[in-house]
């Protein structure tokens, strides 16, 4: 091979390896970075048993999670039942935790990584305390933002600072802590597909009562039993969207039910089987709260009422404002 010749090739080979390195990684950026470090609480784990209360807090908002035994609940609602595979998670999570990379120790600069005081007005921080049956702390954290894909595809980071400490970390986990109570119970109230549905009643205050009914000739339509004297329906949809909001029901808050809701709408609903539920829905203030009374003839229908009953009885759900 000519000398010329040979050069060119060797300027060509060149770059395409240059090409095929800045593919790599560009690639596999995160590939490098290191993705272990000091544990975010040390020996958390050995101490899950002395765990008796999970407190979150933001800024005047705080929700409490309370142990017994091996059951878990929202403290600071009348102790209805959380799902303790939620809390679980949240633990496993924080004992895995490690701090891989040191961020700002600038006060000024904690807004941007959501690591501010967390008690502050308008902090978009949230401070998770873990504590023992006497209320000391076992472990304490800031938890801020988190980064999607810090070290790489599908391993998300969260940005945290111990109270009290002005450095701030890169945690290798997606921390959350969120503080809405349905993030930490079972959201499900009611849930009856609209084809098992055979008929609706509503009852408004001053208003005639509304029954729907399921269609003889198909089971996925709803019509109206009778209509009310000098009104005319908008169109057939409102009859659906009205049957599927009653048969499928979720929280967003929950507490005690002292006593049976006065001046309030009712939505009696019979599904096959004999389940039998009826809805008290009343507005206060802006918000929307609503309380369950189920009965089931036999079988699953009474299976059914009893599994609602369950997570019902003596309680009334906050429900969206689009649902009431």
């Amino acid at each position: 091979m000519k000398p010329k010749a040979f050069a060119a090739l060797a300027v060509v080979t060149a770059l395409m390896l240059v090409v095929a390195i800045s593919s790599y990684v560009a690639q596999n950026r995160f590939s490098q970075v290191r993705v272990s470090g000091a544990a975010l609480f040390p020996g958390l784990a050995a101490q899950a048993e002395r765990i008796s209360k999970i407190v979150i807090t933001q800024g005047d908002k705080t929700l409490t999670l309370a142990r017994s035994k091996d059951t878990w609940s929202l403290a600071d609602r009348a102790d209805y039942p959380a799902k303790a595979q939620s809390v679980r998670a949240l633990l496993i999570k924080l004992a895995q935790a490690e701090l891989v990379e040191a961020k700002t120790r600038s006060k000024e600069r904690y807004g941007i990584l959501e690591l501010e005081d967390p008690g502050a007005a308008g902090s978009k921080s949230h401070l998770v305390r873990l504590l023992d049956d006497k209320g000391a702390v076992i472990a304490e954290a800031i938890i801020g933002k988190k980064r999607s894909e810090a070290f790489g595809s599908s391993k998300g980071g969260t940005y945290v600072r111990k109270p009290g400490d002005a450095q701030t970390w890169l945690a290798n986990g997606e921390l959350d802590v969120p503080l809405a109570a349905r993030d930490w119970v079972r959201a499900s109230i009611l849930d009856v597909p609209e084809a098992k549905i055979v008929s609706l009643t509503i009852e408004m205050p001053g208003e005639q009562p509304l029954k729907i009914v399921r269609d003889a000739a198909d089971a996925n339509k709803h019509v109206l039993a009778a209509r009310p004297k000098g009104k005319k329906l908008k169109d057939t949809y409102t009859i659906g969207a009205i049957v599927r909001a009653a048969g499928s029901i979720e929280l967003e808050d929950v507490r005690k039910l002292s006593s049976a809701p006065g001046n309030a709408s009712i939505v009696r609903l019979e599904a096959d089987g004999g389940l039998a539920v009826t809805l008290r829905l009343r507005k206060e203030g802006e918000d929307y709260w609503l309380s369950a009374e189920t009965t089931g003839a036999d079988g699953d229908a009474k299976k059914q009422a009893g599994e609602i009953m369950g997570r019902a009885e003596g309680w009334e759900f906050k429900v969206p404002t689009s649902k009431a």
